[in-house]
């Protein structure tokens, strides 16, 4: 898989840039441990200069995060920056004194979508935000966003307590309008680490993905995707991984190959979730744009070479013995990273838990090898 991806050449087509890591929030599940602001973020110049760069680099979608994007003042200049060049704009936000004004500007900056962070059902989502009555905003929220005709999308971490909940937070999201879904799992990096009652267990995957399968059958909105972390193969792949493409399965980690992650004071990481200064980890850092150009970060022979330069040899444990190893590369580097310490071997994976229960078998039963469609 790796040969492939180098054929057909390294290019950042996606990408999420944490505009600030200020918050006016401090929710137990952050993995960014956001809430002040860096104290090198990027000028105003600095900022429109890069957006010159990602969209000269190639970048086709980009989402603007935080911390939460909105408390950078100049943020509408920069989305509007990036659509001039071309490049489709996304924003996630936690809702939190989001008004008709914010939404007004979501549609005169033609926004792709603006995504809600949604935790569980009021009692969960209230919990995990540790702010009293947040639910009710947010809900407002999403309402006035729909009226204004701004396509809304939500984001769930799924975790211990919002784990029972999917079902009834797909049909009230249905109610109120929204558009697409994605779900992935929480894991422990930020604050989460220090919350690991909200953690779930590997076993729970043979839950999940079974189930997400069924959501994302379901007729109508919201559109329910699965995030990179969700699978891999077993029995329900196609159902969670198909999108309409020629490959209805997993086939590996995007980041530092068609991914691309900058941190709001100009650090350059394969994707943006994977840990780094505020999680007391530099290792998956690259480079910033204040002392090389963006292109030459990424165009370096030595960048991103946990996936660029990755050798099946490099992974241990159940993944090294996978017959999936070489396209899966261990699934989701920030999930495997965030419970083992290690990229290498990651135990949050559908097909590997099957196999270790002995509902399957290897290589065999209800996991035929994934084939590409005609």
């Amino acid at each position: 898989m790796i040969g492939l991806l180098k054929r057909l050449g390294y290019a950042p087509r996606t990408g999420v840039w944490e505009l600030t890591l200020a918050c006016n929030m401090n929710c137990r599940h952050c993995g960014s441990r956001a809430g002040k602001a860096r104290p090198d973020e990027l000028t105003q110049p600095e900022a429109l200069r890069l957006c010159q760069d990602l969209a000269d680099l190639g970048v086709k979608r980009l989402t603007l995060g935080g911390g939460e994007p909105t408390l950078r003042q100049d943020w509408t200049m920069i989305a509007e920056a990036l659509g001039a060049r071309g490049v489709r704009v996304n924003m996630v936000t936690n809702g939190r004194g989001w008004g008709k004004q914010q939404a007004a500007r979501a549609r005169s900056f033609r926004l792709e979508s603006v995504a809600f962070s949604v935790d569980g059902c009021e009692v969960t989502h209230n919990y995990i935000r540790r702010v009293k009555g947040q639910w009710h905003e947010l809900l407002d929220s999403i309402d006035l966003t729909v009226a204004a005709r701004v396509p809304v999308s939500v984001v769930t971490q799924i975790n211990r307590r919002n784990l029972v909940e999917l079902e009834e937070l797909h049909a009230l999201l249905a109610a109120h309008g929204v558009r697409s879904w994605q779900l992935q799992l929480g894991n422990p990096s930020g604050n989460m680490a220090d919350h690991p009652d909200l953690v779930i267990g590997p076993a729970d995957i043979l839950d999940i993905v079974p189930r997400v399968a069924r959501l994302r059958k379901l007729p109508g909105r919201p559109h329910v995707y699965a995030g990179d972390n969700i699978g891999y193969y077993g029995d329900h792949e196609a159902d969670i991984r198909d999108t309409g493409g020629l490959v209805p399965f997993w086939v590996g980690c995007q980041a530092g190959c068609q991914v691309i992650g900058i941190e709001s004071n100009g650090n350059v990481k394969g994707c943006l979730s994977l840990p780094s200064a505020m999680n007391g980890v530099d290792r998956f850092i690259e480079g910033n744009i204040r002392q090389r150009p963006l292109r030459e970060i990424w165009e370096s022979p030595d960048a991103f070479t946990y996936n660029r330069k990755f050798k099946v040899s490099q992974l241990k444990g159940f993944c090294r013995t996978c017959e999936y190893a070489e396209i899966c590369r261990g699934g989701c580097s920030w999930t495997a990273f965030s419970h083992t310490g290690d990229r290498n071997d990651n135990p949050y994976c559908y097909y590997r838990q099957a196999v270790e229960r002995g509902l399957i078998e290897r290589g065999g039963g209800p996991s035929p090898e994934p084939q590409p469609r005609a």
